[in-house]
C-alpha cells in the first residue's frame, strides 16, 4: 500500500473489509461514493482530451426574483487539455449516472434514468474538466498541441510515428483505414474556412474505476476516529429548535424564488454549497429540502 497509488474497486473492498473488520462489498463502495463519503477516481487507459469548465446554476430573473435553474457547464477557454493518468470523478454529469447504473446492477435493482448534467466530468488540481467526444481542429495556436498529440497517438497505434510520414509518406496509406487517413489529413492541415471550426471524432473513453490509496486511508481514518471530525460545539438539535431552523431556511428559499420541489434544484444548491466551502452530499440536501417542504 505504501507504494501503490490506487487500488481497483475489487481490491479496495478486500482491503477495507480487512481494515474495518467487517464485510465491504462492491455495492457498498458505489453507495458510499454516491452518498459523498468516498471519492472514486478513473484511471484513463487511453489518451483523453478535455476542456476546463465552470459549473454554475443558471439564474433567471422572474417577477423581480432570482429563480435557480439546473446547473450549466460553460467552457472557460478554447484550450484543449491532454489527459493521461488518474482523475477524481466530479459527480455532476454522466460519470455519476454510470455509478448509479453500476450500483443498481450490483443490488439487482431497476436501471436508473439519466437525470444528471450531460457530459463526463472529472476534477484535476481544483478545477473541473469535461472530457471531449470530438477534438476541435483549427489552425489556432491553442489547437496545435492537442492536434500533434492526437496525430502521434493515432500513428503510434499502427506502429508508426510522426517521423514516419516524413521518411515514407506512403507508409501512412498502407497502414491506415480511409477514415484514419482523413483524420491524419485533417490534423496536418485543418479544413478551416475561418467561420466554422472542424472536429474529428475521438475514441470512446476507456477507463478503470479505482480508489486512490490516499482516499482509502482518509476514509478509514474517518471511520476509526469519528471524533476527529467533530468539534466540541456539536450538540444534538432538539425538535423545537430544528423546526425553527427549517422555518428560517424555508423563508430564505422562498424569498430567493427557490422551490424545494423543483426538478434539479438539489444539484444546483449543492453546487452553491460546495462553492461556499461546505461539504454536503446530494442526499443530505435532498433530505433537508424534504423536511423544509413538510413544515
Amino acid at each position: 500500500m505504501k507504494l501503490k497509488r490506487y487500488l481497483s474497486i475489487n481490491d479496495a473492498t478486500s482491503y477495507l473489509s480487512a481494515a474495518l473488520e467487517e464485510q465491504v462489498s462492491v455495492a457498498d463502495i458505489y453507495e458510499l461514493s454516491l452518498e459523498g463519503h468516498l471519492a472514486i477516481s478513473i484511471r484513463l487507459t487511453n489518451q483523453a482530451y478535455a476542456k476546463k469548465v465552470s459549473l454554475e446554476p443558471e439564474r433567471e430573473r422572474i417577477d423581480g426574483a432570482h429563480q435557480v435553474e439546473p446547473v450549466l457547464a460553460e467552457e472557460v477557454d478554447e484550450q484543449v487539455h491532454i489527459f493521461n493518468g488518474i482523475y477524481d470523478l466530479a459527480m455532476f454529469g454522466e460519470e455519476r449516472f454510470e455509478l448509479r447504473k453500476l450500483y443498481q446492477r450490483e443490488v439487482e435493482g431497476d436501471s436508473p434514468v439519466l437525470s444528471e448534467l450531460s457530459g463526463f466530468y472529472v476534477k484535476h488540481e481544483g478545477c473541473i474538466y469535461k472530457l471531449l467526444e470530438s477534438l476541435p481542429v483549427t489552425k489556432s495556436e491553442e489547437s496545435q498541441i492537442s492536434k500533434e498529440a492526437r496525430l502521434e497517438s493515432l500513428l503510434k497505434s499502427k506502429g508508426l510515428t510522426s517521423q514516419s510520414q516524413l521518411d515514407d509518406p506512403l507508409t501512412i496509406f498502407e497502414n491506415l483505414s480511409v477514415n484514419e487517413i482523413e483524420q491524419v489529413a485533417e490534423l496536418i492541415s485543418p479544413f478551416y474556412d475561418g467561420e466554422n471550426n472542424s472536429s474529428i471524432p475521438l475514441d470512446r473513453h476507456s477507463y478503470q474505476l479505482v480508489l486512490k490509496t490516499t482516499e482509502i486511508q482518509r476514509f478509514i481514518s474517518s471511520i476509526n476516529n469519528p471524533s476527529s471530525l467533530c468539534t466540541n460545539e456539536d450538540k444534538p438539535i432538539h425538535p423545537p429548535e430544528k423546526r425553527s431552523y427549517l422555518k428560517f431556511i424555508s423563508v430564505l428559499l422562498h424569498g430567493s424564488g427557490i422551490s424545494p420541489t423543483k426538478k434539479g434544484i438539489t444539484t444546483s444548491l449543492r453546487l452553491m454549497i460546495d462553492e461556499a466551502g461546505i461539504s454536503l452530499c446530494d442526499n443530505t440536501v435532498r433530505k433537508i429540502l424534504g423536511e423544509v417542504e413538510d413544515i
